[in-house]
């Protein structure tokens, strides 16, 4: 069974996907919010990647709030693209400590504005005005095209009314989106390997 590690899990939207296409799923976050498989409590930044060698693919959605405009009044503290850039690049050195066969990190377009490396996809997803980028060395697929609905359907709420975890959460036709395509290629790296 293939090995999926979600790191900044959340309530596991990244996860769901790979779930029902049969991947092992562990979660990696500071705060339990829902995470419904294996949970690691901990802090990414205090994680050496080399202890979680052998997962096949790792995921990575560092938060997103440093790099939005809307943070100087949707939260308490002030914009501040440097702390959130700390996070970005824990994740990047622990995918290259842990050397998983594909890795995947998602966040906002606007964090491209702060770091060097240039996304490999940018996609509408989830509720309205999501867009989001993907940056790795997951196989190219088609994004599919979501309804963008006024309530999260699998919430139930209104946007405006859902907690931050639940408005970052990752809908189910994105991941799976993912985790097909990986699943694919890592088959054709398992051939290729013989």
């Amino acid at each position: 069974m293939a090995k999926f590690l979600d790191c900044f899990c959340g309530m596991g939207g990244a996860s769901e996907g790979f779930h029902r296409e049969g991947f092992e799923c562990t979660g990696i976050d500071i705060v339990d919010v829902g995470y419904p498989y294996k949970l690691i409590l901990k802090d990414m930044l205090t994680l050496d990647g080399s202890d979680f060698k052998g997962y096949d693919v790792i995921w990575g959605s560092p938060p997103c709030r440093d790099f939005v405009n809307i943070s100087d009044w949707h939260w308490k503290e002030k914009q501040n693209p440097k702390k959130g850039v700390k996070l970005v690049n824990c994740f990047l050195s622990f995918v290259k400590q842990a050397k998983p066969r594909i890795w995947i990190m998602e966040n906002v377009k606007y964090l491209a504005e702060h770091i060097s490396l240039q996304p490999q996809q940018i996609s509408w997803i989830g509720t309205p005005k999501k867009v989001r980028a993907f940056w790795g060395n997951f196989p190219n697929f088609l994004m599919p095209l979501q309804e963008l609905p006024n309530k999260c359907k699998n919430i139930g709420k209104p946007f405006d009314k859902m907690r931050k975890w639940e408005r970052a959460k990752i809908p189910l036709a994105c991941s799976l989106a993912f985790a097909q395509a990986c699943k694919q290629q890592l088959l054709k790296m398992e051939i290729k390997n013989g």
